[in-house]
């Protein structure tokens, strides 16, 4: 199995890619920041903030279930994948090349 240059693949995707891609909608924004329900575990409660982005960073942080990372993990976690998979899955979706080493 090849590798993949996830450190490429992180220049490539935008945080804000992965949120598109799974219907993420804050309920609230702060300049590169944004809150809401986690994509992760989908704790439905009114006006739910628990999860944070950073957009400039493309981090996230979830305060409820305790999972953060960047955008390939944000990917990992909510489709339930290895990370092999998740990656090569993500750039299928987002109709961009994987960079393999």
């Amino acid at each position: 199995m090849h590798s993949i240059d996830f450190r490429e693949l992180r220049r490539r995707i935008a945080i804000s890619d992965v949120l598109t891609l799974l219907s993420f909608e804050p309920t609230q924004r702060r300049g590169s920041r944004l809150r809401g329900t986690c994509p992760i575990h989908e704790l439905r409660r009114v006006r739910n903030r628990d999860f944070s982005v950073d957009l400039q960073r493309s981090r996230f942080r979830c305060f409820g279930c305790g999972k953060g990372g960047n955008q390939i993990d944000l990917w990992v976690f909510t489709q339930d994948l290895p990370i092999h998979p998740a990656a090569i899955d993500l750039c299928q979706r987002l109709g961009i090349e994987v960079p393999w080493r």
